[in-house]
Protein backbone atom coordinates (compact mmCIF):
# COMPACT_ATOMS: atom_id res chain seq x y z
CA UNK A 1 0.00 0.00 0.00
CA UNK A 2 1.36 3.40 -1.01
CA UNK A 3 1.58 6.03 1.72
CA UNK A 4 1.95 9.78 1.25
CA UNK A 5 3.56 12.20 3.70
CA UNK A 6 3.57 15.91 2.90
CA UNK A 7 6.19 17.87 4.82
CA UNK A 8 5.91 21.65 5.16
CA UNK A 9 5.72 24.42 7.72
CA UNK A 10 2.58 25.19 9.71
CA UNK A 11 1.24 27.51 7.02
CA UNK A 12 -0.60 27.31 3.72
CA UNK A 13 2.09 28.78 1.48
CA UNK A 14 3.54 26.53 -1.20
CA UNK A 15 1.94 23.37 0.20
CA UNK A 16 -1.72 24.37 0.18
CA UNK A 17 -2.37 23.45 -3.45
CA UNK A 18 -1.07 19.95 -2.71
CA UNK A 19 -3.36 19.72 0.32
CA UNK A 20 -6.29 20.88 -1.84
CA UNK A 21 -5.55 18.11 -4.34
CA UNK A 22 -5.49 15.47 -1.63
CA UNK A 23 -8.73 16.87 -0.19
CA UNK A 24 -10.51 17.00 -3.53
CA UNK A 25 -9.60 13.47 -4.59
CA UNK A 26 -10.17 12.07 -1.09
CA UNK A 27 -6.72 10.53 -0.79
CA UNK A 28 -5.44 9.83 2.71
CA UNK A 29 -2.04 11.33 3.55
CA UNK A 30 -0.02 12.61 6.49
CA UNK A 31 0.04 16.40 6.72
CA UNK A 32 3.33 16.70 8.61
CA UNK A 33 4.06 20.26 9.74
CA UNK A 34 7.34 21.41 11.24
CA UNK A 35 8.08 24.54 13.23
CA UNK A 36 10.41 27.20 11.85
CA UNK A 37 12.82 26.43 14.70
CA UNK A 38 13.09 22.81 13.51
CA UNK A 39 14.03 23.69 9.94
CA UNK A 40 17.84 23.99 10.34
CA UNK A 41 18.09 20.44 11.67
CA UNK A 42 15.53 19.12 9.17
CA UNK A 43 16.88 20.80 6.03
CA UNK A 44 19.58 18.24 5.23
CA UNK A 45 16.94 15.50 5.12
CA UNK A 46 15.20 17.03 2.10
CA UNK A 47 16.14 16.32 -1.50
CA UNK A 48 17.04 19.93 -2.42
CA UNK A 49 17.14 21.58 0.99
CA UNK A 50 13.71 23.15 0.68
CA UNK A 51 10.04 22.53 1.43
CA UNK A 52 7.53 21.23 0.62
CA UNK A 53 8.51 17.66 -0.06
CA UNK A 54 6.19 14.75 -0.68
CA UNK A 55 7.40 11.42 0.67
CA UNK A 56 5.99 8.42 -1.19
CA UNK A 57 6.57 5.01 0.37
CA UNK A 58 5.48 1.42 0.05
CA UNK A 59 6.78 -1.92 1.32
CA UNK A 60 9.81 -1.71 -0.96
CA UNK A 61 11.07 1.88 -1.03
CA UNK A 62 10.56 5.49 0.01
CA UNK A 63 11.25 8.45 -2.27
CA UNK A 64 10.96 12.22 -2.00
CA UNK A 65 9.54 14.65 -4.53
CA UNK A 66 10.38 18.35 -4.25
CA UNK A 67 9.08 21.53 -5.94
CA UNK A 68 5.44 22.30 -5.18
CA UNK A 69 4.19 22.50 -8.77
CA UNK A 70 6.00 19.31 -9.75
CA UNK A 71 4.29 17.54 -6.86
CA UNK A 72 0.93 19.05 -7.84
CA UNK A 73 1.34 17.94 -11.46
CA UNK A 74 2.39 14.44 -10.41
CA UNK A 75 -0.64 13.97 -8.16
CA UNK A 76 -2.98 15.56 -10.70
CA UNK A 77 -1.77 13.21 -13.42
CA UNK A 78 -1.95 10.23 -11.08
CA UNK A 79 -5.50 10.97 -9.96
CA UNK A 80 -6.95 12.28 -13.21
CA UNK A 81 -7.21 16.05 -12.75
CA UNK A 82 -4.30 17.19 -14.93
CA UNK A 83 -6.50 17.68 -18.01
CA UNK A 84 -7.94 15.30 -20.58
CA UNK A 85 -6.13 16.61 -23.67
CA UNK A 86 -2.61 17.88 -24.25
CA UNK A 87 -3.99 21.40 -24.71
CA UNK A 88 -5.96 21.19 -21.46
CA UNK A 89 -2.83 20.05 -19.65
CA UNK A 90 -0.79 22.88 -21.13
CA UNK A 91 -3.42 25.45 -20.17
CA UNK A 92 -3.62 24.08 -16.64
CA UNK A 93 0.16 24.26 -16.29
CA UNK A 94 0.22 27.76 -17.77
CA UNK A 95 -2.35 29.09 -15.32
CA UNK A 96 -0.89 27.31 -12.30
CA UNK A 97 2.60 28.60 -13.07
CA UNK A 98 1.40 32.16 -13.64
CA UNK A 99 -0.47 32.11 -10.33
CA UNK A 100 2.67 30.82 -8.66
CA UNK A 101 4.77 33.59 -10.23
CA UNK A 102 2.45 36.22 -8.74
CA UNK A 103 2.54 34.52 -5.35
CA UNK A 104 6.34 34.55 -5.44
CA UNK A 105 6.20 38.33 -5.82
CA UNK A 106 3.82 38.53 -2.85
CA UNK A 107 5.90 36.23 -0.63
CA UNK A 108 8.99 38.24 -1.51
CA UNK A 109 7.25 41.37 -0.26
CA UNK A 110 6.19 39.63 2.95
CA UNK A 111 9.80 38.66 3.65
CA UNK A 112 11.02 42.27 3.41
CA UNK A 113 12.52 43.18 6.80
CA UNK A 114 12.26 46.96 6.42
CA UNK A 115 8.65 47.70 7.42
CA UNK A 116 8.49 50.99 5.53
CA UNK A 117 9.74 49.42 2.32
CA UNK A 118 7.41 46.45 2.82
CA UNK A 119 4.41 48.77 3.19
CA UNK A 120 5.35 50.61 -0.02
CA UNK A 121 5.74 47.35 -1.93
CA UNK A 122 2.45 45.97 -0.59
CA UNK A 123 0.67 49.14 -1.62
CA UNK A 124 2.04 48.85 -5.16
CA UNK A 125 1.20 45.15 -5.31
CA UNK A 126 -2.45 45.66 -4.35
CA UNK A 127 -2.92 48.80 -6.45
CA UNK A 128 -0.99 47.80 -9.57
CA UNK A 129 0.34 44.24 -9.75
CA UNK A 130 -2.69 42.25 -8.61
CA UNK A 131 -5.26 44.30 -10.59
CA UNK A 132 -3.10 44.01 -13.72
CA UNK A 133 -2.90 40.22 -13.59
CA UNK A 134 -6.54 39.93 -12.53
CA UNK A 135 -7.56 41.75 -15.70
CA UNK A 136 -5.29 39.46 -17.73
CA UNK A 137 -7.00 36.38 -16.30
CA UNK A 138 -10.41 37.91 -16.92
CA UNK A 139 -9.53 38.53 -20.57
CA UNK A 140 -8.13 35.01 -20.95
CA UNK A 141 -11.31 33.45 -19.57
CA UNK A 142 -13.46 35.59 -21.87
CA UNK A 143 -11.51 34.27 -24.86
CA UNK A 144 -11.37 30.62 -23.75
CA UNK A 145 -15.05 30.27 -22.84
CA UNK A 146 -14.35 27.05 -20.94
CA UNK A 147 -16.44 25.71 -18.05
CA UNK A 148 -13.41 25.78 -15.76
CA UNK A 149 -10.28 27.94 -15.68
CA UNK A 150 -8.29 25.75 -18.08
CA UNK A 151 -10.72 23.31 -19.66
CA UNK A 152 -14.28 22.01 -19.71
CA UNK A 153 -13.43 19.67 -16.84
CA UNK A 154 -11.90 20.46 -13.48
CA UNK A 155 -8.10 20.49 -13.34
CA UNK A 156 -5.62 21.22 -10.59
CA UNK A 157 -5.44 24.77 -11.96
CA UNK A 158 -8.96 25.36 -10.58
CA UNK A 159 -7.76 24.38 -7.12
CA UNK A 160 -4.69 26.60 -7.56
CA UNK A 161 -7.03 29.46 -8.47
CA UNK A 162 -8.83 29.22 -5.12
CA UNK A 163 -5.58 28.86 -3.18
CA UNK A 164 -4.26 31.94 -4.96
CA UNK A 165 -7.20 34.19 -4.14
CA UNK A 166 -7.48 32.95 -0.56
CA UNK A 167 -3.96 34.26 0.01
CA UNK A 168 -5.26 37.83 -0.25
CA UNK A 169 -8.26 37.51 2.06
CA UNK A 170 -10.64 40.46 1.96
CA UNK A 171 -8.39 42.29 -0.51
CA UNK A 172 -9.89 40.25 -3.35
CA UNK A 173 -13.42 41.60 -2.92
CA UNK A 174 -13.00 44.86 -4.84
CA UNK A 175 -11.24 43.04 -7.69
CA UNK A 176 -14.07 40.53 -7.94
CA UNK A 177 -16.47 43.45 -8.47
CA UNK A 178 -14.90 44.02 -11.89
CA UNK A 179 -13.47 40.55 -12.61
CA UNK A 180 -16.80 38.75 -12.60
CA UNK A 181 -15.60 35.64 -14.43
CA UNK A 182 -12.77 35.22 -11.94
CA UNK A 183 -15.28 35.50 -9.11
CA UNK A 184 -17.61 32.95 -10.72
CA UNK A 185 -14.79 30.43 -11.12
CA UNK A 186 -13.61 31.06 -7.56
CA UNK A 187 -17.07 30.69 -6.04
CA UNK A 188 -17.81 27.50 -7.97
CA UNK A 189 -14.66 25.68 -6.84
CA UNK A 190 -14.58 27.20 -3.37
CA UNK A 191 -18.07 25.82 -2.70
CA UNK A 192 -17.27 22.24 -3.66
CA UNK A 193 -18.00 20.00 -0.63
CA UNK A 194 -14.46 18.59 -0.53
CA UNK A 195 -12.91 22.05 -0.49
CA UNK A 196 -15.41 23.45 1.99
CA UNK A 197 -14.73 20.56 4.37
CA UNK A 198 -10.95 20.93 4.13
CA UNK A 199 -11.09 24.66 4.79
CA UNK A 200 -13.22 24.03 7.88
CA UNK A 201 -10.86 21.46 9.38
CA UNK A 202 -7.40 22.72 8.38
CA UNK A 203 -5.15 24.37 11.00
CA UNK A 204 -5.39 28.15 11.23
CA UNK A 205 -2.48 30.08 9.71
CA UNK A 206 -1.83 33.59 8.40
CA UNK A 207 -0.98 32.54 4.84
Amino acid sequence: MIKYRLVYFNSRGHAELIRFIFAYIGQEYEDFRIQESEWPSFKHRTVFGKLPVLEISDDVQSIQLSQSLSIARYLSSLFGIAGTTDLDKARADMIAEQLNDILEIFYGIKSEQNLEIRAEKENFFYKETLPFYSSMFERLFEIQKTRYVAANTLTYADLAFVVFWDTFGEKKKHLFEVCVICKAFYDHINNLPEITEWKKERPISNY
